[in-house]
């Protein structure tokens, strides 16, 4: 009896191939599935509306937000006077349920219409998180808008609204 790992590796083993096979030999046929899907989907958007359809960004997957207990992960980019832009910051749950996060090197050139304004109020609380070397324990304190610096990584909680994150909360995460 084959164990469940083998057989997940030979699902997915498969999988890879299948898609490999469907991409050499359908390659040229590419341009018209592409538009084929699109018309698919475009006829479903007039059937059933979806919420947010149009917006860049949506807040993290439920079970993501549970595990990093925030609803958007991002990394600071820009600073104005009383303002601030992000760029996303992605996180994945490992198999083994850790966290993963992949973010723009700081020497990338994000244009500013990539940029996720944040926007916050006199009563929106920010703290500092500092994370030990292991990701295991964690002293908050009490922290500011004049605390942010840029390429610093932010958990915040809120909501989006075209495209502006509109934040209640923003964790200032130091390692």
């Amino acid at each position: 009896m084959m164990n469940m790992k083998l057989k997940k590796v030979m699902v997915w083993f498969g999988t890879v191939c299948m898609l490999n096979v469907l991409a050499v030999g359908c390659g040229a046929n590419s341009e018209s599935v592409a538009k084929t899907e699109e018309a698919k989907t475009d006829e479903g958007l007039s059937e059933e509306p979806q919420e947010n359809t149009s917006s860049k960004w949506q807040v993290l997957e439920p079970d993501v937000a549970a595990a990093v207990d925030a609803d958007f992960v991002g990394k600071v980019w820009k600073i104005e006077e009383d303002s601030f832009f992000i760029v996303e910051k992605k996180v994945k749950i490992l198999e083994d349920g850790s966290l993963a996060y992949s973010s723009p090197s700081s020497n990338a050139d994000i244009p500013d219409s990539q940029l996720i304004p944040v926007v916050f109020e006199d009563n929106t609380n920010f703290y500092i998180r500092t994370t030990d070397e292991n990701g295991e324990n964690y002293k908050d304190k009490e922290a500011g808008f004049q605390d942010l610096e840029e390429y610093m990584s932010v958990e915040m909680k809120g909501s989006f609204e075209n495209d502006v994150f509109y934040a209640t909360e923003i964790r200032l995460v130091e390692l």
